[in-house]
């Protein structure tokens, strides 16, 4: 992989790490989405991943990149490799997108690089998931809210947001936009996250005998 770059950027080791950290979250083993996408401009670095039950979006923020923008495909070992070589990068990395469309991270102070090749040759999935996420965030930022009397969640989707890593500093607490029962419901981690969590459709889940008419109340 080589040629010149569409972008190139530095960012701290540290702040990437966390960020490719928190997408490799919202990709468990089993998706039927097999990668995270990463895009990147001269106004933001950001990545977007989800199973389509729940969605994270963590953000580097702004980033002076150079070239058109772009977008990539990271795999869950991509994501791992990534999240290693900038906790080991101890200072910032330089991130390099060739025109190929593969990743190119490397230490400026520590010897550590990582090479991405371009996936989307590889990976086969309907990718008008990325789109319909986007689309979803933002219908949630801009949207009213009603916080409904009772509303029900997957505990094993919930627990993924307790993974989320936020900067030094920074509140790990959630901050949930709520609109209805069956809605999708915005999340809020920190500075630099967003992420979307499907609630469990009570009228379909109460049909469960193991659930109950509507379930404790």
């Amino acid at each position: 992989m080589g040629g010149r770059a569409l972008i190139h950027f530095k960012v701290e080791g540290e702040e990437f790490a966390r960020a490719v950290y928190n997408a490799l979250a919202f990709t468990p083993a089993r998706s039927p989405i097999p990668a995270a996408k990463m895009y990147i401009d001269s106004k933001e670095t950001f990545l977007l991943a989800t199973d389509t039950y729940a969605i994270g979006r963590p953000s580097l923020g702004p980033t002076q990149g150079i070239g058109r923008p772009v977008s990539l495909e990271l795999t869950r070992d991509d994501l791992a490799r990534l999240d290693r070589v900038g906790r080991a990068c101890k200072g910032e990395l330089s991130i390099k997108i060739p025109d190929d469309n593969g990743l190119i991270a490397t230490g400026l102070q520590v010897d550590v690089e990582e090479v991405i090749p371009n996936r989307a040759t590889n990976l086969s999935y309907d990718r008008s998931v990325w789109q319909l996420c986007e689309e979803l965030l933002e219908r949630l930022e801009e949207g009213p809210q009603d916080i409904p009397a009772f509303l029900a969640v997957d505990p094993s989707l919930l627990a993924r947001f307790g993974k989320i890593k936020t900067p030094k500093g920074t509140s790990a607490l959630l901050d949930m936009k709520i609109t209805s029962s069956e809605d999708p419901i915005l999340v809020k981690c920190g500075p630099r996250f967003t992420g979307v969590l499907m609630p469990v459709n009570r009228s379909v889940a109460r049909q469960a005998a193991t659930r109950g008419g509507d379930f404790l109340w």
